[in-house]
């Protein structure tokens, strides 16, 4: 096993979200092509995060027997992509994180593939140039899933529907971590252009060519920054519009953007509305930011996988077996000069009764549906 297969494989995977296959090979590009000098690039103009900030955010770590033929073969084990907890067992990520194709490009094989999951903040021991131990807080995952439409060789860049979401299962529940919420229907109807997202991710920080190794100190480190929505379609938005902006591309693939929803009904207002997936143009992140797969949606195909591996009692986790909503808030306490009674005669005049909310779907949801909801907005 050399050095340069673990950089061969890094620089394959990096290419597979910045610039889509199907059209280098349709241009007749080269190899090298597939990586230009400002490829790689992640959460840009950031700053360091700790393991307490998102807490919910975690990286994925590939071990696996990559067989790149005359070029060599070997046991690689690095850090590959970012993520973030949705339920104490489950992970949601890129498409293109799990698929073999994205770093071998048919170069070569990736054989007995073991993911794991890591809150750790420095994962520089795996950047690609070594084979490491893994982190001590590494769960492995017993199965990933990606969208049934997503292929790699249809990627495309600018906004568009390419469906680059995938789910790990972890094989035990993480219960001493907070995980992050999924938008609601109504929620997601508010999301728009300008608005405030929070990003986070471990790729790199410097723009690097080809195989060339990123700079000590600037790539496998925990990053976060404020940025916003620059341009917004039905089942992606662009991060981050000129060079000055927060933006992260496709060396955080996988990792979330965090957006907040103001509503009364939730004790929790932050939710994952993306998830890192390409480059915007083949500027590749240099000029504007990368592009995310909008959670909302996808709401339906997440809750069905979910629950499909807890009717077959393969999850590790199923208190709650579909998409977990986010806590109620407490109720406001009553004025103690309030009259039960009152309540009774209001509830009369208006022609309604209060009943309670069945706790399936279609109850909270239809409650959603008479709650005023709010959302920041920047810009």
């Amino acid at each position: 096993m050399t050095l340069s297969i673990l950089m061969t494989l890094s620089a394959l995977h990096t290419a597979a979200a910045s610039e889509p296959p199907s059209s280098a090979v349709a241009e007749g590009d080269d190899d090298e092509a597939l990586v230009d000098d400002d490829a790689a690039l992640a959460i840009i103009n950031g700053e360091p995060a700790t393991s307490d900030d998102y807490p919910m955010a975690g990286a994925m770590i590939l071990d696996a027997f990559l067989d790149m033929g005359s070029f060599g073969s070997g046991n690689v084990r690095l850090f590959t992509c970012s993520t973030t907890l949705i339920a104490p067992d489950v992970v949601l990520l890129a498409a293109h994180c799990v698929d073999e194709d994205s770093y071998t490009y048919g170069f070569g094989e990736l054989r007995d593939m073991d993911i794991r999951w890591t809150r750790q903040a420095d994962l520089t021991d795996h950047d690609g140039s070594r084979i490491a131990d893994w982190p001590d807080d590494a769960v492995p995952a017993w199965d990933w899933v990606t969208h049934p439409e997503w292929d790699l060789f249809e990627l495309g860049t600018g906004i568009g529907q390419n469906m680059d979401l995938a789910l790990l299962f972890l094989e035990t529940p993480v219960l001493d971590v907070p995980h992050a919420y999924l938008p609601t229907p109504d929620e997601a109807l508010l999301i728009e252009d300008g608005q405030e997202v929070a990003v986070v991710g471990w790729g790199q920080q410097v723009a690097t060519s080809g195989q060339q190794q990123p700079p000590a100190g600037t790539y496998a480190l925990k990053q976060m920054g404020m940025s916003y929505i620059n341009e917004l379609g039905d089942a992606e938005f662009q991060v981050g519009g000129v060079q000055e902006d927060v933006r992260k591309c496709h060396g955080d693939s996988g990792g979330p953007s965090f957006a907040w929803f103001e509503n009364e009904l939730y004790a929790e207002d932050m939710r994952i509305v993306g998830v890192t997936s390409h480059a915007y143009d083949r500027t590749d992140c240099n000029q504007k930011g990368g592009v995310d797969t909008r959670v909302d949606a996808y709401l339906e195909w997440i809750d069905a996988e979910l629950r499909a591996r807890c009717e077959d009692g393969t999850r590790a986790w199923c208190d709650v077996p579909g998409i977990i909503r986010p806590p109620e808030a407490e109720p406001e306490p009553e004025d103690e000069g309030d009259d039960p009674a009152d309540g009774d005669e209001k509830a009369r005049l208006l022609g309604c009764a209060s009943a309670p909310v069945q706790g399936g779907p279609a109850g909270w949801l239809a409650v959603l549906g008479l709650v005023a909801l709010g959302v920041r907005r920047r810009r």
